[in-house]
């Protein structure tokens, strides 16, 4: 199993870290009109999207990816573009 060291839980765009790192699960939940986020691979919103998601009204989903961890080589930056998810990333 994998050992994920930190969760980061965001509302609005941010870095979840600031250097290379491995995201191993994602849980999401939306609110009344959901919307779409992505995870770049940078320490600002300047970067690649390595994830780009869109999630439905008034749900939660859970995205494993321990299966196949999703590495991260300048940081990890969420990228919330409404004001309506609230995302949980579980990385090392």
């Amino acid at each position: 199993m994998p050992q994920v060291t930190a969760v980061s839980i965001k509302t609005s765009d941010g870095a979840a870290k600031s250097g290379p790192g491995v995201v191993y699960w994602v849980a999401v939940s939306a609110g009344a009109t959901g919307g779409a986020f992505q995870l770049n691979d940078s320490t600002d919103d300047s970067g690649t999207d390595i994830i780009d998601i869109t999630v439905a009204a008034t749900t939660t989903q859970f995205f494993d990816f321990t299966g196949a961890p999703i590495s991260f080589g300048t940081g990890i930056y969420v990228d919330v573009p409404g004001t309506n998810l609230k995302v949980n990333v579980g990385y090392a």
